[in-house]
């Protein structure tokens, strides 16, 4: 399956020289999930849970249809745990506002890291005038500092919010060693699962977390839609923090009623066609095996990582060790801006800068890096094009 891969997706056909290493930020689109999507607006669309007649009411179906696909694609306890955003940073503010209206009291604290994307940061700053932001250290590796978050664990902590694997380094959280600590102090836990989604398996029962947000665009899947899986006790206690329709059960003009569940949450008309193209992403990802896109990475990601480090004038930010996916990295004496230009120049793709991370960088004393992320599409001739080109760069400026 993984032979032909790049088949599936159209950009290949126009772009066949293509080198596109930079899945982290946004995967190239898979043609089902295109398809998918252009049926639905040509053939099939209208708007959903309210039309009684049939074109309603058959897109309602298989809107709720690809809710069931994401709950059994995470293995969440219920359909009725997943709340559809507009983007995994839209279901982190949600998580944000509703706990400063329904939970938060003054000088509670929420503990992040800085190895978080900062959309994981800037909506607890939003909220900041009620609580403290306290954030746990990264080594010198560019790894979460597991001994300085445990210790900074205490009983004004009422939220930890960590990534689930860096942006940066594709570093995968170990959460053993933080639940356990977290557990003894009741602090329920937010996990930004935006890269590790796409490319290990996900066991919501298992982690048992209270709110998981991921994207759509990272899964090979259409932007412009995000997941929020909130546990029931959450649903049950929140409040929604925006209103409009679909979230009511009775209005008046001087105040209203909310439906019960995670239909609180999703105000006004949702992205349909967005969530029914995931649903079939999703069964793309199924089709090939998580398992198998995680080994095949993985491998892939170890290739490269041996073949840069293996180059004295280059710095990498990580180890690899429990990684994959992703590699960051500057070259010595070469701006990760210009090194872009000319690697666009040679029909690869990388993305440069801070990546949305600036306290990782801040930590390290750099303003940003370069990064190579590979998907399914990638294979180890687009990595040996890859590193060719950047000694063919640094034997250029010598």
């Amino acid at each position: 399956m993984l032979a032909n891969i790049k088949d599936r997706f159209p950009v290949f056909k126009k772009k066949p020289n293509l080198v596109f290493f930079d899945t982290a930020a946004s995967a190239l689109k898979v043609d089902s999930m295109i398809n998918s999507i252009t049926n639905c607006y040509s053939y099939d669309y209208a708007n959903i849970h309210r039309g009684i007649y049939e074109l309603s009411s058959k897109l309602t179906k298989k809107f709720e249809d690809s809710r069931i696909s994401v709950s059994n694609f995470i293995n969440s306890p219920s359909p009725e745990n997943i709340i559809f955003t507009k983007s995994a940073t839209e279901g982190i503010n949600l998580v944000s506002n509703c706990l400063s209206k329904n939970y938060f009291e003054d000088d509670d604290e929420v503990l992040v890291s800085k190895l978080e994307h900062h959309a994981n940061l800037v909506p607890w700053h939003l909220v900041s005038k009620k609580i403290k932001i306290v954030a746990a250290n990264i080594n010198n590796k560019g790894e979460l500092d597991y001994k300085d978050l445990i210790e900074k664990i205490n009983s004004k902590t009422k939220l930890i919010a960590i990534t689930h694997m860096s942006n940066i380094t594709g570093s995968i959280t170990n959460f053993e060693e933080i639940k356990n600590k977290a557990n003894k102090f009741n602090i329920p836990i937010l996990i930004d699962g935006c890269q590790l989604v796409p490319h290990k398996k996900l066991d919501i029962k298992e982690m048992n977390p209270d709110f998981y947000v991921f994207s759509a665009h990272k899964l090979y899947g259409p932007s412009g839609l995000g997941i929020l899986y909130m546990s029931d006790f959450w649903i049950n206690k929140l409040s929604p923090y925006q209103g409009g329709g679909s979230m009511i059960k009775n209005v008046e003009t001087d105040k209203s009623t909310y439906l019960e569940g995670y239909q609180k949450f999703e105000a006004g008309t949702p992205p349909i066609a967005e969530v029914i193209g995931l649903s079939s992403s999703i069964d793309f990802i199924n089709e090939v095996g998580i398992e198998s896109i995680y080994s095949y990475e993985k491998e892939l990601t170890k290739y490269a990582y041996e073949k840069i480090k293996s180059n004295n004038d280059i710095k990498i930010y990580g180890d690899f060790k429990n990684q994959t996916s992703i590699i960051s990295f500057n070259i010595d004496n070469v701006h990760f801006n210009d090194l872009a230009m000319f690697l666009d120049k040679k029909n690869i793709a990388i993305r440069t800068g801070h990546h949305c991370a600036q306290p990782f960088m801040k930590h390290f004393n750099i303003s940003g890096n370069a990064r190579m992320s590979v998907g399914i599409y990638n294979t180890k001739d687009d990595v040996d094009y890859f590193v060719n080109s950047l000694n063919e760069l640094k034997n250029f400026l010598k």
